[in-house]
């Protein structure tokens, strides 16, 4: 695999606008290949399935966008960019967004895919393709599946915390593509939740430990990434004594994941990477990707996301960093000067892997969950010295705390300084009832617009989703 390019084109099984396709179903040739050509080996099974890997390098999936919109719907960017990604950025977007469709669309594209996968190799006849890889491919395609539902969910509903999940998430569909064209109506979100949770259960048996290729042990699906994101699943959920078990899964598996010495991991296929989108400099995101948004324009970036005020004052508080040493200062979209990080350094083609899961999470994931079950206790106390003392900052005591409350907000400011740029304030802020803005506490979970409205496309498409709009954009 040159990353994901082999068999990029045999995801096509899949319609691309099972949401979206117009009622002609205008259809381009790649799509009306039959599935029944494609599923036909096991060469060609894992072909399909790394045709899977690759719809989700594209910009719109896990390509940075919508991380990069993660960031500064919330309070780790002050976006300087164009007017409709802008409009995000300032709560004031419409349904018809085309951001916001492109994402919706190509999101369920890749879903289809996976299921494409799941539901059809089991069926393929092949006398030298082994039970092993069968059933390997398959859980790799639902850990695909499960990480794609779970980025549209946080995107597209309130988060669990709103009413214990049994608010409208988005539609959750689990077949194949056979021809014929539905609209699903919107499900829970604990419905996607708990299929997000089977998804992961089901594969972690099937699942290799890891590839001797380091490509391959970062960037496809294994045991330890199916662990990690059960972790951040039920970090999400409250279920905190689950969401330190699973990242301990992770923590503990030390022939595969290790904590890195220092900064120097991003784009290196190391220890510290649980799960990463792999790019080359001929398979790739493209315009629009991480380093082109996060990188300033002196830089060849587009300089659309540096620093805000309140990122730069949070690492204020205690100097020496070296987690804010991972920036520079360079020119932003609307000319000004400012502070942009260095995570995502190739403006060229576009290279740099997507860092989704990190061992460095599972630290702060088990941290936190055990803080929240038994307040000040001296594990999560290390665990966040070790990520303290990398950073060049001096370790905690537990005295420093007056509660298991204080100790968790100082967890959740270490969370922040730590995976900043990389997706996650947003839900960390919701899930904990603050605000996506400091100097606005409107902005809180449960409010009008701090989720993405359903593309208006799809609504005028489906009779299922009219009247479902996500509230305040109707």
């Amino acid at each position: 695999m040159s990353r994901y390019t082999i068999g990029k084109w045999m995801l096509t099984v899949a319609c691309m606008g099972m949401f979206s396709c117009s009622k002609q179903l205008d259809v381009d040739p790649e799509q009306a290949i039959p599935t029944d050509l494609v599923f036909t080996s096991g060469a060609t099974s894992l072909s399909a399935l790394y045709g899977v890997y690759s719809r989700t390098q594209r910009v719109e999936v896990f390509g940075g966008q919508p991380q990069a919109i993660a960031d500064y719907m919330a309070d780790n960017v002050d976006y300087k960019g164009s007017t409709t990604l802008a409009d995000i950025a300032t709560f004031t977007t419409m349904p018809g967004n085309s951001y916001v469709s492109e994402i919706w669309r190509i999101n369920y594209d890749a879903i289809m895919g996976a299921n494409a996968v799941i539901d059809k190799v089991p069926g393929v006849q092949d006398a030298t393709f082994t039970d092993t890889d069968r059933k390997m491919y398959v859980a790799e395609a639902k850990f695909l599946r499960a990480i794609l539902y779970f980025q549209m969910v946080n995107l597209f509903a309130q988060p669990y915390q709103v009413s214990q999940g049994a608010n409208e998430g988005i539609p959750l569909v689990t077949a194949s593509f056979d021809g014929t064209i539905t609209y699903p109506s919107r499900n829970t979100v604990n419905e996607i939740h708990a299929q997000i949770e089977k998804d992961l259960l089901e594969a972690l048996p099937d699942l290799a430990n890891t590839f001797t290729d380091a490509s391959l042990a970062r960037g496809r699906a294994t045991k330890g990434a199916a662990n990690a994101l059960l972790s951040r699943l039920y970090l999400y959920r409250e279920q905190w004594d689950k969401a330190a078990v699973y990242a301990k899964s992770v923590l503990d598996a030390t022939a595969y994941y290790k904590l890195a010495a220092d900064y120097s991991f991003y784009d290196g296929n190391t220890a510290e990477d649980v799960f990463s989108i792999q790019n080359t400099d001929s398979d790739n995101p493209g315009a629009g990707s991480w380093a082109s948004v996060y990188r300033p324009t002196n830089a060849n970036g587009r300089g659309e996301c540096p620093f805000s005020t309140n990122l730069v004052t949070a690492f204020g508080q205690e100097t020496n960093d070296k987690r804010f040493a991972m920036s520079d200062m360079g020119t932003a979209a609307n000319q000004e000067t400012r502070r942009f990080t260095t995570k995502f350094p190739n403006v060229t083609t576009y290279k740099d892997n997507a860092p989704l899961i990190r061992v460095t999470e599972m630290y702060l994931n088990r941290a936190e969950a055990l803080a929240a079950l038994n307040g000040v206790n001296q594990e999560s106390i290390d665990l966040i010295n070790a990520l303290r003392t990398r950073a060049g900052l001096d370790t905690w005591e537990a005295t420093d705390f007056a509660d298991g409350n204080a100790l968790i907000s100082a967890i959740l400011t270490e969370r922040r300084k730590e995976l900043c740029f990389e997706g996650h304030r947003r839900m960390d802020l919701l899930r904990r009832g603050q605000s996506l803005r400091a100097d606005d506490a409107s902005k809180k979970a449960g409010a009008d617009r701090i989720i993405l409205p359903i593309p208006q496309r799809e609504i005028d498409l489906s009779d299922a989703l009219k009247g479902h709009q996500n509230p305040g954009y109707n």
